[in-house]
């Protein structure tokens, strides 16, 4: 507990430093969000096994060198009840970064001019479906309280007045992934790797209220065993979100579903398909959201964090925003394995977050 109360003291110390900072030049601006989170996980049906409490602190600042150029930097870590002592790296632990340790999440330079956004260096980049949850089967970064982060180059562009085209291209050391890949994608070929993902994405509201409508390719190139042998690892997903206002019954807010569906084209077709349907109401009353999700995912779709592999779930998940800058998540799950032996999973969280 001491060391938990030393910690929060370290970082209101640190945001009062940089408020301090931001006063004294406005192109120097502090961000982030602290997380205190508790998770469970057990084979009984209350969810509520283990003891995973922990506290995940990402801050960072950002400096405006003009209206096309700016810096990040963000330092991020999350602490368990369990510390010992405090750990800094540059390197991911493999997959993520550990608890207990700190690294920089976000370290690039950003160039951005009419229609065309480029990123450098070390940065976060999901791929979110517009649901409640705003994430996805196929990369969602630093989920519960995790941090992963990308190192390489983003670019998005706009193609017309609704569409956009973006890429990431991505470094991944052997030993240091930093992203949770699943199983067989595991980049142990080479010591150096390097991963593509390309899309097209609409995110502006058309006559039939379709919110999202997106389309993409992952590609990591003789990273993925598979049959005995090193092979590229491809993926083709898309994404659509429907959205239903209903003002007056939902005090301003609306219903919501959206789909996704993914395909690994380099396995057979009948193992790996990945297919996610959520529905739920949004923003009633700019306080409540709250959704149903169900997933489906088979043994060779292994770019998934935030869903299990050769899997069925089902989840229930309720937001409350106490303001803009603080919102509390509630989770319950069940995760039925296909794999022989792997028993049912029940899963809760009760996570607070609160960010500037």
């Amino acid at each position: 507990m001491l060391k938990h109360l030393l910690s929060a003291l370290f970082t209101v110390v640190l945001l009062t430093g940089l408020s301090i900072l931001k006063a004294q030049n406005s192109s120097l601006k502090p961000y982030g969000n602290i997380r205190f989170a508790h998770l469970g996980n057990s084979e009984s049906a209350d969810g509520l096994g283990g003891d995973n409490t922990s506290v995940r602190i990402r801050i960072g600042v950002s400096y405006e060198f003009s209206e096309s150029h700016m810096f990040r930097a963000r330092l991020a870590g999350t602490l368990s009840k369990d510390l010992d002592q405090l750990n800094f790296t540059i390197l991911s632990d493999g997959g993520r970064l550990n608890y207990n340790s700190f690294s920089f999440d976000e370290f690039y330079y950003q160039y951005q001019m009419e229609g065309t956004l480029l990123k450098l260096g070390r940065f976060q980049q999901s791929i979110p479906v517009l649901t409640n949850a705003k994430r996805s089967h196929f990369r969602f970064q630093s989920n519960a309280n995790f941090i992963h982060w990308s190192d390489g180059l983003y670019l998005k562009h706009w193609v017309n007045d609704e569409w956009f085209g973006e890429a990431v291209v991505e470094y991944q050391p052997k030993d240091h992934l930093t992203y949770s890949y699943q199983g067989p994608l595991n980049f142990n070929q080479h010591d150096h790797n390097v991963t593509t993902y390309v899309g097209l994405e609409n995110r502006t509201r058309d006559a039939n209220n379709i919110i999202q409508k997106g389309f993409g390719l992952f590609v990591a190139p003789q990273a993925y065993l598979y049959d005995g042998s090193f092979k590229t690892y491809a993926a083709i997903m898309s994404r659509l979100v429907y959205d239903l206002p209903a003002r007056d019954l939902l005090s301003g807010g609306s219903f919501r579903i959206g789909a996704e569906i993914g395909q690994n084209i380099t396995s057979s077709f009948n193992e790996g398909t990945s297919m996610v349907l959520s529905a739920g109401i949004n923003n009633v009353s700019e306080k409540h959201e709250l959704m149903v999700e169900f997933a489906k995912t088979d043994a060779e779709w292994l770019t998934a964090t935030a869903y299990g592999v050769n899997s069925d779930e089902i989840e229930i998940r309720y937001r409350y925003f106490i303001s803009r800058s603080l919102n509390l998540d509630f989770r319950y799950r069940i995760r039925n394995s296909r794999i022989s032996g792997q028993p049912t999973m029940f899963s809760t969280f009760l996570r607070a977050t609160y960010s500037f």
